[in-house]
């Protein structure tokens, strides 16, 4: 586990206890441990396997136990006896934003609350606000914290949806019978939660398959061709089971949404064809489609990749050829937003240098969080100066690829970055992200933006909303005015491909697109593996029309460097 898993779950016991009415000595000495363990500068991992962890100070000889067994073993038992304890009202209440574990346990204490609809049922009769340490404000944020928890409810993030429908599409494909499977719905559109989605097998007989899907998870007969299965973190997917002939035109039916299929319908309706979930039919005859091609093809019709399948104005383009240029991998050079051991990343600089390398990139940006990121281990200006000689010792045993010096610069409350001039302009790139302060009002946090956007060092407004998918909403913004003025300052506008973030929403490109902004992929890394968070940003940036040149990543590392000199405009077309 890493330190900072191993911090949540001390935070979490901590909690918990509190939850039960445990004395503050005690929880504190959980908090206080969460806080000590994530900014240890070595994995505590480590520590415990070299015998030295009883070496901290602040650790006594039982938190070192559970410590110990956090590494060995995964997981606390002491930890998975509270969770077993202590009432699940109370946990689902942690989830709330605005409302930690004193205060639970202070409403539980005067209003005999445990559950969120009885919370939530309090709160529109104003019994929160008379509470000590309340208010009209808490009272209103705690209602926005279950609003959110209900909208998330049997929703999952794309990612984790994407692996478990491939994972049984995997399965379905090493069946004899079972010439092709392919994930269609929300999934292959790329939406960024999904409540459910599709899968289309080219086996005409479901019973064949059943023992597959029984493997998988619950199986549910919807009618005598269509399945369908929960799998194991509760995704239900729609299993529709076609012969070969009818297979493309199924996978057409099940990927676009009922907005996109309403309008291919209006326009095949006009040229006297008709497509079902099954068929393509003119003059009571069917077409064969071998693939989805044929189908936009019978309509005149450029090919709509799936990403555009919404149901906006794609077919009207389509239909004019007017439909963008979207990027592919290939298209991605070089990797942007990426963090290493020096803060709190698990890799260090090599090793993250060579899981871009090996994954066929040019160059990796490297973008630690700054000084006053202090929970992550922000870089004093001596650890900025530390790293940024390594990278030009690693970089001089290269001759195809390269290491940016970079930073994810915190946007200080008052709009200011959070390092002097001629720190800022060390570095290759900045990235300025909010970090904190999430609670200023709309017009505050737009100003607090656009002053560090404003900034000449400036080159990546990062994760420019601060959402986390299904867990907190973005800060109030006025995302308009941020494009705005990130084109008029020639400041690139990030997409964080962290598939708990995809910020900015793919919503908004159009909009840029039509301003002329440009955007980056950034996957956020953390860990070699999240270098692959890549092709989630990638889908965004498809979903939203960029095209490659609106891309920094499409841009070689001499021509990104060229961007704190001011030649953006000539760097990009």
């Amino acid at each position: 586990m890493t330190n900072k898993q191993i911090g949540k779950v001390l935070s979490q016991i901590g909690s918990l206890l509190i939850l039960q009415g445990e004395n503050a000595f005690k929880t504190r000495a959980y908090a206080n441990a969460a806080r000590r363990v994530e900014t240890l500068s070595e994995p505590v991992a480590d520590m415990v396997n070299e015998d030295r962890l009883d070496k901290v100070p602040g650790l006594g000889a039982s938190m070192v136990r559970h410590i110990s067994e956090l590494v060995r073993d995964g997981q606390s038992s002491y930890h998975q006896s509270l969770v077993q304890t202590v009432p699940a009202g109370f946990q689902e209440m942690l989830a709330i934003r605005g409302l930690g574990a004193r205060k639970i346990r202070t409403i539980y204490d005067h209003l005999g609350i445990d559950t969120v609809g009885e919370l939530e049922y309090a709160c529109r009769e104003n019994r929160l606000v008379k509470l000590d340490g309340f208010g009209a404000k808490t009272q209103d944020r705690v209602l926005k914290g279950i609003d959110l928890i209900k909208r998330s409810r049997g929703f999952h993030l794309l990612d984790r949806a994407l692996k478990e429908a491939k994972s049984l599409a995997d399965d379905l494909l090493r069946h004899p019978d079972v010439w092709r499977a392919e994930v269609a719905g929300d999934v292959r559109r790329r939406m960024e939660v999904i409540r459910e989605t599709d899968l289309v097998v080219g086996h005409p007989d479901p019973e064949g398959i059943k023992p597959i899907l029984h493997r998988f998870g619950e199986v549910q007969v919807k009618d005598g061709r269509d399945l369908t299965v929960i799998g194991p973190s509760g995704l239900p997917v729609r299993v529709h089971c076609v012969p070969d002939d009818t297979f493309s035109v199924t996978l057409y039916h099940c990927t676009g949404s009922e907005g996109h299929r309403t309008k291919i319908a209006r326009h095949a309706d006009d040229r006297g064809i008709t497509i079902t979930d099954r068929h393509v039919i003119r003059d009571r005859a069917v077409i064969p489609c071998a693939d989805e091609s044929v189908i936009y093809d019978l309509l005149g019709l450029q090919f709509i990749p799936p990403e555009l399948r919404e149901g906006g104005e794609e077919v009207a383009m389509a239909a004019v050829n007017r439909l963008p240029e979207l990027p592919t991998k290939a298209d991605i050079l070089g990797v942007i937003h990426n963090h290493t051991s020096y803060s709190d990343g698990m890799h260090s600089l090599r090793e993250m240098a060579e899981g871009a390398r090996a994954r066929g990139y040019g160059y990796i940006a490297v973008c630690d969080h700054s000084r006053t990121a202090a929970y992550a281990q922000g870089l004093s200006i001596e650890r900025v100066i530390e790293q940024q000689e390594e990278i030009d010792a690693l970089n001089a045993g290269y001759d195809d690829f390269r290491i940016l010096k970079g930073i994810e610069s915190d946007i200080l409350p008052d709009g200011s970055l959070d390092y002097p001039d001629e720190v800022l302009a060390s570095f290759d790139l900045v990235v300025a992200s909010v970090h904190s302060m999430f609670n200023l009002s709309e017009a505050d946090m737009t100003a607090r933006m656009v002053k560090a956007i404003r900034n000449p060092h400036t080159t990546i407004l990062g994760h420019p909303t601060g959402r986390l998918l299904l867990a907190r909403d973005g800060y109030p913004v006025d995302v308009a005015r941020l494009i705005d003025e990130a084109v008029d300052h020639d400041v690139a506008v990030e997409v964080n491909a962290n598939p708990h973030r995809l910020d900015l929403d793919w919503r908004h490109l159009d909009y840029g697109m039509t301003r002329g902004a440009r955007f980056s992929i950034g996957p956020d890394a953390h860990h070699v593996d999240e270098l692959d968070y890549v092709d989630y940003g990638l889908s965004m940036v498809r979903k939203g029309g960029v095209t490659p040149d609106r891309l920094l990543n499409s841009l070689t590392a001499e021509e990104l460097v060229r961007l704190k000199s001011g030649s953006l405009s000539t760097a990009v077309s």
